[in-house]
């Protein structure tokens, strides 16, 4: 179910194919017809995020997402200059990031970057972006990204006040009478927990905050949340402070429903927290592709080329993104020069009506931000045979 603009973009360029192979000789991208010199040209595709670290089980699968993008597209011929992906490992550290956009901006075969990943690092870097007239469409889902004017963003997925409001909703739906909020004070985790003690009002406790550089802050808070007895419990962060906070929750004796975010939603959850990870939950801005009418093709391949917990989160919204990016490339000649190019794909994106992805479709506001909803959310819950998370389903449709 790849974009209906796609499919009717693919196939005039099929045609215009048949055409340059008659008239024009066998060199493939950019070969020109009679005396006409020869277009030879190349593009590249940023991405950055956490691709080594602790947050590394979160950035790898998006990056696949856009890698198996730009290999399909440089397979099928769909843009007129060959097309390579330039990678830059922030390990999600907003302190690490604006180098490594600098980077990548000065890069003069830059046309885009699919990333970065987290909140932080989107934040530390959209100016940088912006400045430079080159697209960013990433992951990163703190509410307040919409409001830096950054003119070159977009988001990819539904934000923070969105999954919080749902996640909310989902616990009061399950009839606990209190909640324990936890978060680690990240601008991703302290955004959306935020957003759930709104939504909750009096039903919630906290925040209860952890540090995500310390270890040793998770004890004296399941000290409190024992003390407590909550009967639900939200946790906003990622899987690195996620795993042990669960484990410790259930070393003392702590048995109430555990309810976590996208940061969590990995395979390492499990690894890390053992037989405490049984019955843990997550709400995400993502779709389960396996559920998804004609995404078949796509998780296959992905599975074939990553293995068999491919496609992991968000690797579908960025697959989805990276492709619109290439949409707009293909309506280039590829004589262009680099600022013409850029202008274009952000153009691109502000022009952008329902395009059909494999997750979700896709159009945002003049702002970048995503048109998105509550349908948008969905929850999983730990399978351990799965040894991964396995979709419950959308949110909306077990909020009773």
């Amino acid at each position: 179910m790849l974009k209906r603009k796609l499919l009717l973009l693919i196939a005039l360029l099929g045609a215009l194919s048949l055409v340059a192979a008659a008239c024009g000789d066998d060199d493939g991208n950019g070969t020109a017809t009679g005396d006409e010199e020869q277009i030879e040209c190349d593009w590249v595709i940023g991405t950055m995020g956490a691709l080594s670290g602790d947050n590394a089980s979160l950035g790898v699968p998006i990056r696949d997402g856009v890698e198996y993008a730009v290999d399909q597209a440089n397979e099928a011929g769909e843009v007129p200059c060959d097309l390579s992906l330039e990678e830059e490992d922030s390990q999600g550290d907003p302190a690490q990031a604006p180098p490594l956009a600098q980077s990548l901006v000065e890069n003069e075969e830059l046309v885009a970057v699919a990333g970065p990943y987290f909140s932080g690092e989107t934040l530390a870097v959209g100016e940088v972006f912006s400045e430079s007239g080159v697209l960013m469409t990433g992951t990163g889902t703190n509410e307040t990204i919409d409001e830096q004017g950054f003119e070159t963003w977009f988001r990819s997925v539904a934000p923070d006040n969105i999954q919080g409001e749902v996640a909310a909703a989902y616990l009061e739906s399950l009839g606990g009478e209190t909640t324990a909020v936890i978060h680690d004070n990240q601008d991703y985790s302290k955004g959306l927990a935020d957003s759930v003690l709104e939504n909750l009002g009096d039903a919630a406790e906290g925040p209860f905050i952890i540090s995500f550089e310390d270890d040793d802050s998770i004890p004296p808070v399941v000290s409190e949340v024992d003390q407590l007895d909550p009967d639900q419990i939200f946790y906003g962060g990622y899987t690195p402070q996620a795993a042990p906070l669960v484990q410790q929750l259930r070393e003392a004796g702590v048995d109430a429903l555990f309810l976590s975010d996208d940061g969590a939603k990995a395979p390492e959850f499990g690894e890390v927290a053992g037989e405490a990870a049984e019955g843990a939950q997550v709400t995400c801005p993502c779709t389960d592709p396996t559920q998804q009418e004609g995404a078949t093709d796509f998780v296959e391949g992905m599975r074939a080329e990553y293995g068999e917990n491919a496609p992991g989160t968000f690797a579908a919204d960025m697959f989805d993104v990276t492709n619109i990016i290439i949409a707009a490339l293909s309506e280039l000649n590829g004589d262009e020069d680099i600022e013409e190019v850029r202008a274009h794909v952000v153009e691109y994106f502000h022009n952008a009506d329902a395009i059909e992805g494999v997750a979700k479709t896709y159009t945002w506001e003049d702002n970048g931000e995503f048109v998105g909803g509550p349908e948008d959310i969905w929850v999983y819950e730990w399978d351990e045979a799965e040894g991964n998370f396995v979709s419950l389903g959308p949110a909306s449709d077990l909020i009773e």
